[in-house]
Order: structure tokens, then sequence, then C-alpha cells
């Protein structure tokens, strides 16, 4: 199981990585002007192919995604260990603690408009 959600994780950071360098591309090619007409449709051709390929890589996150929920819910996804447990109580109590600061801090405004 290891070795499958690593897979995964490497196939989402390459979707990622290359729907950034294509969305880049999209957006150098729109940003130039004052060109002929045959390189203006090149690069048009060029743009739509950058954003096919965008549509597909997205699609696949998708579809890496449906697979994670079928993994949860059919129950194949591996079981915490008690360490993780811990470690993920540490985590509740550090949330809650920042929680009750922002909290604290949308409280002051309303507190000193009440004031006036």
């Amino acid at each position: 199981m290891q070795k499958k959600s690593q897979q995964l994780m490497d196939k989402l950071d390459s979707n990622v990585t290359l729907m950034v360098q294509k969305y880049q591309s999209i957006l150098e090619l729109m940003t130039s002007s004052d060109k002929s007409i045959g390189t203006q449709s090149v690069e048009t051709l060029q743009i739509e192919s950058n954003a096919s390929t965008i549509i597909r890589l997205s699609e696949e996150l998708l579809s890496m995604t449906r697979t994670l929920k079928e993994s949860w819910v059919l129950g194949q996804l591996p079981r915490i260990n008690e360490d993780s447990d811990l470690s993920n109580e540490h985590l509740r109590e550090k949330m809650n603690q920042l929680l009750e600061l922002v909290s604290d801090e949308t409280k002051l405004p309303k507190e000193e408009e009440s004031d006036l």
C-alpha cells in the first residue's frame, strides 16, 4: 500500500507541475502583441493545445480523487496506528488553540464598537 500511495503522490506532483507549466506558457503567449497573422495563428494552436493538456491533467486528478474516495468507502485504506493518533491529538490541541486565538481576535472589534 505504501508503494501505491507514493505512486499517487508522484503522479499528483507531476500533474500539478505540468499544469502550472502549461498555464505559464499560455500566459506568455498571450502577453506579447504586434505579431503577424501567421504567428498569431500558430500561437493560438499552442494555446489550445496547452488548454486541452490542462483539462486532461485535471481529469486525471479528478480520477485520482475518485479512486481515493472509493478506497475509503470500501475500507481499503490502511488503518491509522496509535502513534499517529497521539500526533493527531496534539495537532487537534494546537488547532483548537489557534481557533481560540482567532475567535478572540475577531471578538475584539465587536466589543470596541459596542463601547462606542
